[in-house]
């Protein structure tokens, strides 16, 4: 996802949550638009949480129902890849698939608003299902009903395998049952289409159902492989044994019947070890299969649609038996690898004799030595097996001891014997042989294991990094906000008391400009006796020497009276500079006169003093009041300049810091894909020792099969009576 900004750090499940709650703002999609998604007991949206993203169901307002997948994490490329599986399944003829497994979905890169920015949805069609594990739970005594959903898991598999189409994360949670037995396949964001090839996958599945040998370049068609072993193997051993179910599968538990430690560890697993024993031949060809592809490179494992071959109405097959343990698929890999390669025997088990043929003269001769031991215990010849146990043992102390050593020396020149001999020291050479590329392949397996783990512990750690960068930026971006806001609302604020200080201001500056006049004016009345009565020229002189000579020179008078015994009042004069003065001959009632005049003359000039002021001195303070509130506007801008360099900064450093991780990750990357494409090559170059073993050991198997009716016992039956 992208924004006019940058990458933003996904919303959190929660954050979804809480924009749901208004659906009418959140979307633009017409359909999800006022719908109302489904609560929980608190009134809130009810989240499906997964890995990387929630989910939550919503209706319409005609009544539909929709799947909405809100993203928590961002995937690169994730568009590009819904448009390709988009235009591959909507592509398919419905008519040539075996039941209606796919859900319709659109993928809305501006689909919700979270906190001011929009981010990616999946909208999608709503399911009436449950999950595989869910189903089992309810319906695994039916084996008629589980029956019939593995034929329908294996039909499954044909489609995806018919149209190149591989779910990439096949699990219990995204295989969902319909009422009618049939499923409906979720979660296409692994998926692999033949538009995508090239590409690396985005995830590595359940854990508990993709072989061990998975890496990130394993993206191809062959995906599933592995896990519809490991589904079809559940399904069919629960059909076969209800009881298997409650054994080995865990309430709850995320998986079926086998998980990723029975594949890693196949010779500690309880689970897997209780499937290779069961009495149904097929549960355990199915298993030992499990088993023996757990390590293969993808490459390698079969199709299950090979090994089944489905058909509507009829219970599936399992792999072919009659090979004793070995399973079936490998009956055809075992032919070609008999007829040919390096070390291959040219003596086939099948071509041996399959009994001791034409009696020689010493066949002959032993026979009659032997023939009295059949006339006294006819019942030998019937029973040779359990009577000559015990007569061998006895012969090495008696007089037959001679007769044994004979008889086994006879039978091991017999040409039968040559040839068993022969071939089965071939087989053990072949066998010892191929344990040392064996040998190799699981060191080679279990180095890849050890990268497969360092890549998922670098990548696991790469996503770290990309969440904290994420949420550094997410954190950056909200200070750098909330000091926006806080400035803002600081300057608004002084905008906003400009206007009662300019008021102010100008009040003051007329009060002042008034004072002056009156000052001024005051000035110019000089005290004369003849004006104040009580007060003569001695006393006005004695004011001017104390600085009163106008009515501006003084403001009032302040009298004290004593708290002696005559109880004396003390005029004195507050002048105008703020002193007071004790001017002798002037008392309470000529200081009264004197402040009485001051006042009268204060109100006749007050009259006339100016009520506005000047138009240079207003302008003045407009002008000042004008600049200080530009000012303040220019701050403002500042402010959302400040902010958005910082935004920018923010965007820049994780889109920076994203590229140097992206950089980094392609580099490991790459060289990931070489060190995997070098497992690849050195186990190719190997030869599939694997599967030469398993022939050998099927040979010696075989071979020892062979063996049995070679025996000592069966040669002295067949040298006394011919047959």
């Amino acid at each position: 996802m992208s924004t006019a900004s940058g990458p933003l750090a996904f919303p959190s499940g929660r954050q979804y949550q809480e924009a749901l709650q208004n659906t009418a703002l959140c979307f633009h999609d017409r359909d999800l638009r006022g719908a109302r998604p489904q609560v929980t007991k608190l009134g809130l949206p009810r989240p499906i949480s997964g890995q990387f993203a929630s989910v939550f169901s919503l209706t319409s307002s005609d009544g539909r129902r929709y799947a909405l997948k809100c993203f928590t994490s961002h995937v690169r490329d994730q568009q590009d890849r819904y448009e390709a599986i988009s235009d591959k399944l909507s592509g398919i003829n419905s008519g040539s698939l075996s039941q209606p497994w796919r859900i319709g979905f659109e993928y809305v890169p501006d689909g919700i608003l979270v906190h001011g920015s929009r981010f990616p949805v999946l909208k999608m069609d709503w399911v009436e299902a449950v999950t595989l594990s869910s189903w089992l739970d309810s319906h695994h005594k039916n084996s008629a009903a589980v029956r019939n959903l593995a034929e329908h898991f294996a039909l499954l598999t044909e489609d995806l395998t018919a149209h190149d189409i591989a779910h990439g994360d096949l699990q219990h949670g995204n295989l969902l049952v319909a009422s009618d037995g049939t499923f409906r396949l979720v979660d296409y964001d692994g998926m692999f289409v033949p538009a995508l090839n090239g590409r690396h996958s985005t995830e590595r599945g359940h854990r508990n159902y993709q072989s061990p040998a998975r890496g990130d370049d394993d993206f191809d068609s062959t995906l599933d492989y592995f896990s519809n072993w490991v589904i079809y193997l559940a399904l069919h051993a629960v059909s076969t044994d209800p009881s298997l179910w409650t054994r080995l599968h865990e309430p709850d538990g995320e998986y079926l019947l086998l998980a990723e430690d029975d594949f890693k560890d196949p010779a500690g697993s309880v689970r897997l070890r209780t499937l290779l024993s069961h009495t149904d031949s097929t549960v355990r060809d199915l298993a030992e299969q499990v088993k023996m592809l757990a390590w293969q490179p993808l490459s390698l494992v079969p199709r299950l649609s090979a090994a089944v071959a489905p058909t509507h109405g009829t219970r599936i097959p399992g792999p072919r038996a009659g090979h004793g343990r070995r399973p079936g698929w490998l009956d055809d890999h075992v032919a070609a690898t008999r007829a040919t390669g390096p070390g291959v025997s040219t003596t086939r088990t099948d071509s041996l004799p399959p009994k001791y043929l034409h009696r020689r003269v010493a066949d002959v001769l032993l026979g009659l030595l032997l023939l009295p031991l059949a006339v006294l215990v006819p019942s030998a010849l019937a029973v040779a097996e359990l009577i000559t146990p015990y007569v061998m043992t006895l012969s090495y102390g008696g007089s037959l001891g001679m007769t044994a050593l004979t008889a086994r020396a006879t039978r091991r020149r017999r040409p039968e014997t040559k040839a068993l001999r022969a071939h089965l020291s071939q087989l053990r050479e072949r066998r010892r042989a191929t344990l040392g590329p064996v040998r190799t392949a699981d060191r080679l397996q279990q180095e890849r294991q050890e990268f497969d783990d360092s890549e998922t512990t670098r990548q696991r750690e790469l996503a770290t990094a990309q969440t904290k960068m994420q949420h550094s930026h997410a954190k950056a971006v909200k200070a750098a906000e909330k000091k926006k806001a806080r400035d803002q609302q600081a300057i608004e604020k002084e905008i906003a008391a400009l206007a009662g200080q300019r008021q102010t201001t100008l009040g003051r500056a007329l009060t002042s400009y008034r004072k002056e006049a009156i000052d001024r004016e005051l000035r110019k009345i000089r005290l004369h006796e003849r004006e104040l009565t009580g007060i003569g020229r001695s006393l006005v002189q004695a004011l001017a020497a104390h600085g009163v000579r106008t009515a501006a020179d003084f403001t009032g008078i302040t009298l004290i009276r004593s708290s002696g015994k005559y109880n004396n009042i003390t005029a004195l004069i507050n002048t105008a500079d703020g002193r007071r003065v004790d001017i002798k001959g002037i008392g309470e009632n000529r200081a009264r006169t004197l402040d009485a005049w001051r006042v009268r003359q204060h109100a006749r000039v007050s009259s006339r003093a100016p009520s506005s002021l000047p138009a240079a001195r207003h302008q003045s303070i407009e002008a000042d009041f004008v600049r200080r509130e530009t000012d303040l506007y220019r701050q403002r801008l500042e402010a959302e300049a400040t902010a958005r360099r910082a935004l920018e900064a923010a965007v820049n450093q994780l889109r920076s810091g994203l590229a140097r991780l992206d950089g980094e990750d392609q580099l490991a990357a790459r060289h990931a894909s070489q060190q995997r494409e070098q497992f690849t090559q050195r186990l190719a170059h190997l030869g599939e020792p694997y599967l030469r073993l398993a022939v050998v050991e099927s040979e010696i198997a075989a071979a020892n099969r062979s063996a049995r009716t070679l025996s000592l016992l069966r040669y002295l039956r067949f040298a006394v009576i011919g047959r």
